[in-house]
């Protein structure tokens, strides 16, 4: 007999047994058994709290916090970590509703997870900011995110339903290696700021196979970020999946790179691809690729815009963030509004080495000519329609993301 193999089966059996001598077996907290009432009218957010607690700082090397098919209504909650437990599972199988009563919050979130390693939240239960409440607040006012996911390196967020947030639906910060997959987010189409879903300081995170309906960006992704890869999103109607917006005055350098969006949908009214940033902005946007894009009825498909100036009256500024090493590859569709494509770049600082190949975006009005603007683009297209002006119209070209 080869005693090899059965000293390696031993090897491994023993240090599988000495790694996980501290740990029991994983453990459930059920939040009812922490005084949950799940009616949807008392406060029960001191109950997921201890649901958490437990589960946090317990024993076992694995734990789940669940959530059951009830409508528990929650103050602002933080379930902060490090936990002892190496991988811990939130299960939303029920319904959470945050108070319309604007006094209840003092923080910049309603939901957050702070600083928790193996990190999954997942379920068909839903997420309800109720943020009605909150729109018609003036644009600069203070409005909570819904969902706050910090420096929680690996988190899944998965399957779970969010609504009607009261400013972004999620965000995430300082996540390296996070992955969103399958989760629905609505919102009504003039609901202000309503972002799906918010990407800052964080690399490596991927967003797929999922749909995002609101009132602002459906994913925007934010200073800080690289190797960010998005696919399978049905997006809109909403004001795009969007890099930026990046480079408001007084910031520090704020780049992007390395970003990879493929196989999405746009729907209705608003804007598709998108990169957006201020005058008088430093940093630089590179790397960028939008492929393999549907666009149905879509205000402006394709959109660089160096102008961003969403509260108006801003300053005319020399200083901009380089945007660079762009790629627009097999965009297709129609859209509603005059210009199917509206690259705008500074006038100080040119975009470069940007590359549109396979574009055939057509008005729905089909008496309207397809038109197109761009300025200061420095680059290549091929089979582009409608033609920009500004760009030469070559049979190859090569490009590297």
């Amino acid at each position: 007999m080869d005693l090899l193999p059965l000293f390696l089966i031993l090897c491994m059996a023993t240090s599988g047994m000495s790694m996980e001598t501290n740990f029991a077996p994983r453990a459930s907290f059920n939040v009812m058994n922490f005084g949950a009432v799940g009616n949807g009218l008392t406060d029960d957010s001191i109950a997921f709290r201890k649901a958490w607690s437990a589960a946090c700082h317990g024993q076992s090397r694995g734990a789940r916090v669940i959530i059951p098919a009830k409508t528990f209504l929650l103050k602002p909650v933080k379930f902060s970590g490090p936990c002892k437990a190496p991988r811990i599972t939130v299960q939303v199988l029920g319904k959470l509703i945050a108070p319309t009563d604007r006094k209840a919050f003092r923080a910049n979130y309603w939901l957050l997870f702070y600083r928790v390693k193996g990190l999954v939240v997942g379920g068909k239960g839903s997420i309800d900011g109720r943020g009605y409440v909150w729109w018609p607040q003036p644009f600069d006012g203070f409005r909570p995110a819904a969902l706050k996911f910090y420096e929680c390196p690996g988190m899944v967020l998965a399957g779970t339903t969010h609504l009607n947030s009261q400013k972004q639906h999620i965000v995430i910060t300082k996540c390296d290696g996070a992955l969103i997959t399958n989760i629905n987010v609505f919102a009504p189409e003039n609901s202000p700021n309503t972002d799906g879903i918010d990407i800052a300081t964080s690399k490596n995170v991927r967003v797929r196979h999922s749909h995002i309906s609101t009132g602002d960006d459906c994913i925007a992704i934010t200073a800080g970020c690289s190797y960010i890869k998005i696919k399978g999103i049905t997006c809109g109607p909403s004001h795009g999946l969007s890099i930026g917006g990046l480079g408001a005055p007084g910031k520090p350098d704020e780049s992007v790179e390395h970003v990879e969006v493929s196989d999405c949908t746009f729907k209705g009214p608003g804007i598709g691809a998108r990169i957006k940033s201020s005058q008088g902005g430093r940093g630089h946007i590179s790397h960028v690729s939008y492929k393999n894009i549907e666009v149905n009825h879509v205000g402006i498909p394709i959109v660089i815009d160096q102008y961003y100036c969403p509260q108006g009256g801003c300053k005319n500024h020399t200083a901009a963030v380089r945007v660079s090493d762009v790629s627009f590859i097999g965009i297709n569709g129609s859209y509603t509004q005059n210009d199917a494509m509206s690259l705008l770049c500074s006038q100080s600082s040119a975009c470069t080495g940007i590359w549109l190949d396979n574009i055939d975006l057509r008005p729905v009005n089909p008496k309207k000519t397809a038109h197109a603007v761009c300025f200061n683009l420095k680059g290549r297209a091929h089979n582009v329609k409608p033609i920009l002006s500004c760009l030469s119209h070559h049979s190859s070209y090569s490009f590297r993301v």
